[in-house]
Parts: C-alpha cells; sequence; structure tokens
C-alpha cells in the first residue's frame, strides 16, 4: 500500500518535490486540505491579456489579412498587392502562434513553481471538462488560454453555476462549438437571409458533456429548445454587434420549455434563466460526483464516494470547495493502490518538478506534448481528453516518455546525485527496488531517467 503522504503528492498532487514527502507526512490529509481554502493558487497572474484585448487584436489582424488577400486575388494585383498580403498573413500568423505559445509557457510554469498542487489538479479537470480545441480555428487557438484563465481558474473553489455560465458564454466556447453561425429562422436576421439555421452543437454537449449527463434524462426536444434559447450567443464575431457576446439581431423569440419548465424571458436573460437550473440540477450533481471520483481515484471508484459527493452537490448548490473537501477528507479517496496512469502533460510537470529542471523554450513543452500524445487544449473531441487508466498506454506511449525523461535529464536537470534524490522525493517510502536500480546505473543521467520511469511517477 502507497503511503499517504506519497497519495498525497501523487493521487491529490503532482508528484513530490525534494523534502515534500518528509515535510507532509505527518498529517497528508491536511496537506491537501488546506490548499482548498486558497483559491487565489489557482490564478495566473502573468500579464497575458484579457479575451477582451486579445480578441480585438486578433480580430484586427484578421480582417487586414481578409482585405489583403481579396486585393491579392483580385484581376491586375500588383507585386504590392500580393507583398502587403503576405505581410499580414505573417503578421497574423506569428500573433497566433505567440499568443498560444505565450499561455502555454505561462500555465506549465504555474503548475511547476505552485505549493499548491491539488488545486492545480482542479483546474485541469474542470479545464477538461469544459473542453475546447485549439485545431477548430485561429481564434480559438488565440484564446484557449484566456479561456481556462477567465472561464475555469477563478471558479474552482466557488460555484459550478458561476463556472458553467463563464465557460459556456466564453467566446472560445461559443466558437469551438460553432455557436456563433446560429441564427433563429425567425430572428430579423433570419427572417432578411431566409436560410437561417439552429446549430445544436453547443445545446447538446451543454446537456451531454457539461451538465446532465448523457443519461441525464434530457430528449431532442430538449435539445432543440435549448439551441434555440442560445441563438445570438455569437462571441463577438458577428459583424454589427460591436464586442457584445450577443447580437439581439440573431436570437430567436419566444418562450422555451426544457426539462419540463418553461421560459418566458427574451433575449440573453433567457439563457441566464436557464443555465442555474441545468446547474443544480439532480443529474447534473450525479455527472460531475461520478466524473470527478473517477478522476481521482479510479476508474472503479467506491459507489460510497460518488454518493457522498453527489449529496454534497445537492446539498451545497453545488459548492466546488465541499466537493474537493469531501473528496479529500473521505476515507474513500485515499483507499486501494494507485490505479490512474498519470497523463502525460502531468508527467511532464511532475518530472520537471521532482528535478528542479527549466525548460525555457515553450516550443519544447508544446513539441514534448504532442509527442506524448497529449496536446495542450487539443483533445481529441468535445468529451476532452479520455480518462480510462489504460488511455495514454498505446503505441510507443512508454518510449515518448523515456525520451521525455533523457532529454530533461541530459538538459535540464538540476540535481546532485540521482541516488540522493531518490530519497529527497520518497523518504522512507522509496521502494527498495527503484533505489536498486538507481544505484546501479551506469551514470547518473540514467540514473535519473530509471527515477524518472519509476511508478510514482507515472501511477497515481
Amino acid at each position: 500500500m502507497r503511503p499517504r503522504a506519497l497519495t498525497a503528492l501523487t493521487r491529490f498532487g503532482l508528484g513530490p518535490r525534494p523534502g515534500d514527502y518528509d515535510a507532509i507526512k505527518a498529517d497528508p490529509v491536511e496537506y491537501v486540505r488546506a490548499q482548498c481554502f486558497r483559491p487565489e493558487s489557482a490564478l495566473i497572474t502573468a500579464d497575458l491579456g484579457s479575451t477582451a484585448q486579445i480578441g480585438g487584436t486578433y480580430r484586427d489582424m484578421d480582417e487586414t489579412f481578409k482585405v489583403t488577400r481579396k486585393a491579392e486575388a483580385a484581376k491586375g494585383a500588383t507585386d504590392a498587392d500580393r507583398a502587403e498580403a503576405d505581410r499580414a498573413r505573417s503578421t497574423r500568423r506569428d500573433f497566433i502562434q505567440a499568443s498560444y505559445l505565450g499561455e502555454v509557457e505561462a500555465r506549465f510554469d504555474h503548475a511547476v513553481a505552485t505549493n499548491d498542487p491539488f488545486i492545480e489538479r482542479l483546474v485541469l479537470f474542470w479545464s477538461d471538462h469544459f473542453t475546447i480545441e485549439i485545431a477548430s480555428s485561429p481564434v480559438v487557438r488565440v484564446l484557449a488560454g484566456n479561456f481556462e484563465r477567465e472561464a475555469i481558474r477563478p471558479y474552482v473553489l466557488g460555484y459550478f453555476s458561476d463556472m458553467l455560465a463563464a465557460a459556456t458564454t466564453h467566446p472560445a466556447m461559443l466558437i469551438y462549438l460553432d455557436n456563433w453561425r446560429s441564427v433563429g429562422p425567425n430572428s430579423r436576421i433570419g427572417r432578411r437571409r431566409g436560410t437561417a439555421s439552429v446549430n445544436e452543437n453547443l445545446a447538446r454537449e451543454l446537456l451531454e458533456l457539461h451538465t446532465l449527463g448523457v443519461n441525464g434524462g434530457y430528449t431532442q426536444e430538449d435539445v432543440i429548445a435549448l439551441a434555440e434559447t442560445l441563438t445570438g450567443w455569437t462571441g463577438g464575431v458577428s459583424r454589427g454587434a460591436g464586442n457584445s457576446l450577443f447580437d439581439m439581431r440573431r436570437h430567436e423569440t419566444g418562450p422555451r420549455t426544457i426539462l419540463g419548465k418553461t421560459y418566458q424571458s427574451r433575449g440573453q436573460l433567457q439563457l441566464q434563466e436557464v443555465l442555474p437550473d441545468l446547474a443544480t440540477h439532480a443529474s447534473t450533481a450525479r455527472h460531475i460526483a461520478t466524473k470527478m471520483a473517477k478522476y481521482f481515484v479510479s476508474d472503479n471508484a467506491p459507489e460510497a464516494l460518488i454518493e457522498e459527493l453527489t449529496d454534497t452537490f445537492m446539498v451545497t448548490g453545488g459548492d466546488l470547495r465541499e466537493m474537493a473537501l469531501v473528496l479529500v477528507e473521505s476515507d474513500h479517496g485515499w483507499a486501494g493502490e494507485p490505479s490512474k496512469t498519470v497523463p502525460p502533460y502531468d508527467f511532464m510537470v511532475g518530472a520537471v518538478r521532482a528535478t528542479n529542471a527549466e525548460i525555457d523554450d515553450p516550443r519544447r513543452i508544446v513539441n514534448a506534448a504532442r509527442a506524448l500524445a497529449q496536446l495542450v487544449w487539443g483533445p481529441p473531441s468535445p468529451a476532452g481528453w479520455p480518462s480510462e487508466d489504460d488511455a495514454f498506454l498505446g503505441g510507443d506511449a512508454l518510449l515518448e516518455r523515456i525520451d521525455f525523461a533523457r532529454e530533461l535529464a541530459r538538459r535540464d536537470a538540476k540535481i546532485g546525485r540521482a541516488q540522493d534524490l531518490a530519497k529527497a522525493l520518497m523518504g522512507d517510502a522509496l521502494d527498495p527496488f527503484v533505489a536498486e536500480a538507481v544505484d546501479r546505473a551506469e551514470d547518473q543521467q540514467q540514473a535519473l531517467v530509471l527515477l524518472l520511469m519509476s511508478p510514482v511517477f507515472h501511477r497515481r
């Protein structure tokens, strides 16, 4: 059985740093519990710009790019037209890449440096729950980091209803799930065009993934009604609406009946009345509780833990701090042998934390994450990254982890002897087999690779 101090640092954290184990072994539960009262540790304080600032800059560049591209393609285009289009294209491309790399670097550095890794694990959980995908469009790539900083991090120890509202109405989510294309047939723009259509993507994922769950009791009629409620929420990309997230000219007005309740309000107020009801629904409570228990504890999480989390969600109205406390204070949360594979991104963070390494080029972080099959903000679907234990164990996954550990040992790690590091990381819980493997290594680089490939860094 893994000692509770190591469980605290792995199941509820991002892996041990030198000295952590000895520092917390007297009361590992309190070590994790105390973090739940430091919500500020979830925030990234680097000045990376707000969504409004970044989005506005991107819109200006994109408009310039489109104008110059049109001139480039026109009959009689000159060399000057083509050169201007190339400059606009390059400027736009560089801005998109710089925005993404800056956000990745800030996120990774924050995870490496934090003294409250359980809170960062909560951020990763909720960011994946309300996932977005950078390859879906250039503007989503630009806004991915802003989305996590503004719609997720401030709410991980707050109320689920507040996070739901922030995530659903954030430009990145509205654009990623195509809600900006949704136009009510009877809206002002819909009547004028005569070809308007309501897009159901966001409504479906809102019910199936973000709130009630696939078996939560909703119907196709509920999806349609919610999709109509969401018309007009464009993320600020619709012309003629300025920078507003909501464009009344696209909204399908009228009462909506969702899950048996009728909402009479018009415009953006209608969604603002629907979301709290979805956020506090019994099916939502069960869906969130099950997902959280499986994410942190086991694919076969104890039913008693799921019930306790569900009850807490319902009694508190979705208080996520109380949910986190149940997870930490329940004996069920600490039970059993390590049974979850550490995802690639978490492994990268844990390895850097353990070795006091410095990776000063965010492109290396991105390239390593891509090689390990977990590109930052690049999940395979709106359902996010797979959470099953064997999800990241296929193909050459193990070899890629070894390559990352080898590169870290060769270029970045700042340690003395790997044998001393092993004791500093795991104290009296150091596995004798790991200690022997490290001792018998041909050199210190190999010793460190063997240490980083030990179970503590790959099972939680």
